[in-house]
């Protein structure tokens, strides 16, 4: 599904927190008052993408865009809802004022820092056609999931998958708040528990940005896109490379000699990844200055790809990936690497296509 010409904007309009100056400085790398479109769709997922875009936003000094694609033909759940529950006929109108109101009452829930611009937008669309058309020059598309039941293993959700494949910039796939993490809590930091990350407090360290490497290029760009993140956390990257999937079949129960030259071997490509996007600075066992090169961690796993991510960033602040890697057309198109961690990973996960 391409972007089309076709979507058309029905309603807009523009709110701004009362302004101070602050949360507009920009940040390393990027232009400042660039839009982060989000998704839309008043469902407790569009919320908790809301909520992330809105905090990324203010890091960066970015204007937030909320789309919410409705037309005759395809609206949300929570869309029809509000025209069903209005006296009168379902014409277009009442499905756009319907549209307007949902996107309005779902902003109105979430609170904005002082000087946050948010743009209000309804797109005659669809969601995912929405989405990629308000964001095709934007700084990324956020999109929110499902839940985390049955049916968000089985699919992601088919609007956040879409623009996930789709989008030339790169797409965030943000997470709800999880039913567990109030019982977390109770567990000593660190022992992980049975739902993933334990709730972060002011008093710990920042959360690390992982991202996957393979020394592909569209890698290559999730590291250098991850490490501009860390940054204006202020938060350490790891940087994870899995090289047991590497080893051909017959090698399995092969000499160490043999292991232990393939492991030298992935070493080196995370070596040689590093330093061409983050540089020599970032040595190992060395920190990089404080800006624009952020602390650096290298971290090599005897095992799958999916499987060295989604543990790694169990308890990350974000797990970054590229759209492809080695896999060629896995997964129809986006990757099987990445389509596995949007489904699973605990962190929320951007997807980063290399241009």
């Amino acid at each position: 599904m391409a972007a089309g010409g076709g979507a058309r904007s029905t309603a807009g309009r523009e709110r701004e927190a009362a302004m101070t100056g602050e949360g507009r400085n920009g940040s390393a790398g990027r232009s400042a008052g660039a839009d982060i479109v989000v998704g839309i769709d008043g469902s407790p997922g569009s919320e908790s993408a809301l909520r992330w875009a809105v905090t990324e936003a203010s890091r960066r000094g970015a204007r937030v865009r909320a789309v919410l694609g409705s037309c005759p033909h395809e609206q949300p759940s929570a869309v029809r809802r509000w025209a069903d529950a209005t006296a009168g006929p379902h014409d277009e109108g009442t499905l756009a004022q319907a549209a307007g109101q949902v996107l309005h009452e779902a902003l109105t829930d979430v609170e904005l820092p002082p000087g946050l611009a948010v743009v209000e937008e309804v797109v005659d669309a669809p969601g995912s056609e929405a989405l990629l058309t308000a964001g095709r020059d934007a700084e990324m598309i956020v999109v929110g999931t499902r839940g985390r039941g049955l049916l968000h293993r089985l699919r992601i959700g088919s609007v956040s998958a879409s623009v996930a494949v789709h989008s030339p910039v790169p797409v965030v796939v943000a997470r709800a708040p999880r039913t567990g993490d109030e019982d977390d809590a109770a567990e000593p930091a660190g022992s992980g528990g049975p739902s993933g990350p334990q709730p972060h407090t002011s008093d710990a360290p920042p959360r690390p940005v992982v991202v996957g490497v393979d020394g592909s290029p569209n890698s290559l760009a999730a590291l250098r896109w991850a490490a501009d993140e860390a940054v204006l956390r202020g938060a350490p990257l790891h940087v994870v490379h899995a090289w047991l999937a590497a080893v051909p079949l017959p090698f399995a129960e092969t000499s160490g000699d043999i292991v232990a030259a393939l492991e030298d071997q992935a070493r080196a490509m995370l070596d040689d990844s590093i330093a061409q996007v983050i540089g020599a600075a970032a040595g190992p066992g060395q920190d990089g200055p404080a800006a624009p090169t952020p602390s650096v961690r290298r971290v090599l796993v005897a095992a799958s790809a999916t499987r060295a991510l989604l543990e790694e960033s169990r308890d990350a602040d974000l797990l970054v990936v590229g759209a492809r890697g080695r896999g060629g057309f896995a997964e129809l198109l986006l990757g099987s690497v990445s389509h596995q961690t949007m489904l699973h990973a605990t962190a929320p996960v951007a997807i980063i296509h290399g241009r």
